[in-house]
């Protein structure tokens, strides 16, 4: 049998925590898929623990909307739903626009130089199909933005956001010609901080958002077509 995860050999992390890390790269690459009963005694095999990390990790990703857990039937992979992505996106477009507007004015000119930073190592990790990493950058890029806006609430409620988009929007890295647009839609968001214009960034936003919810949804189509 293909072997799903690597095996756990970190201490500076709980077990459960990585296991969660662990399980939920696995659905988001598609070693998990949507609908599938999850085999906690393989995870555990795998991962070299017991079956308590697993489940405590399993409760943890169902809270995060990756898994749904059935008394006396077990865990199950979340199948993709048209009607989510529709809505977590509206959310995220109304969320993030606002609160990168808010943000504008409260970035400072070390924080500026960083996210220059972050732009080009972006643009070189996207460019060699490194997309592990630049789905690491993206993500300092945004919430160094919306961090900024100073309100933890928020960025909490951002964050929580992104990671259940994370389950649709890592497959559109992958569509081909669509780095260059991406690349393009980053520039403007980093534009539009320099010239701390809150108008600005707010449409670059909402738009950056909008574009990758056009390109999850065409690939939602084609696999419901296949399936």
């Amino acid at each position: 049998m293909k072997r799903l995860l690597q095996p756990i050999d970190n201490g500076m992390k709980t077990l459960s925590g990585i296991a969660q890390e662990r399980i939920r790269d696995a659905i988001l690459k598609g070693g998990l898929k949507p609908g599938t009963r999850i085999d906690q005694n393989q995870l555990a095999d795998e991962l070299n623990t017991s079956l308590i990390p697993v489940r405590e990790a399993l409760k943890k990703l169902e809270s995060e909307g990756f898994v749904q857990i059935i008394p006396r039937r077990g865990a199950f992979v979340v199948e993709f739903s048209m009607n989510d992505l529709e809505h977590l996106y509206e959310a995220r477009m109304m969320l993030e626009g606002q609160v990168a507007a808010r943000a504008t004015a409260h970035l400072t000119e070390d924080q500026l130089e960083q996210l220059r930073e972050l732009s080009q190592a972006m643009t070189e990790a996207l460019n060699a199909d490194r997309h592990d990493e630049f789905t690491q950058l993206n993500r300092e890029f945004h919430f160094l933005i919306y961090n900024a806006a100073d309100n933890h609430y928020l960025s909490d409620m951002l964050s929580g956001l992104w990671d259940l988009a994370e389950r649709y929007r890592y497959r559109y890295l992958f569509i081909k010609g669509r780095h260059e647009v991406i690349n393009a839609e980053h520039q403007e968001i980093l534009d539009a901080c320099c010239a701390r214009d809150a108008e600005r960034l707010r449409t670059a936003i909402e738009s950056h958002i909008q574009q990758t919810l056009n390109g999850v949804r065409d690939l939602a189509a084609k696999d419901m077509q296949k399936a």
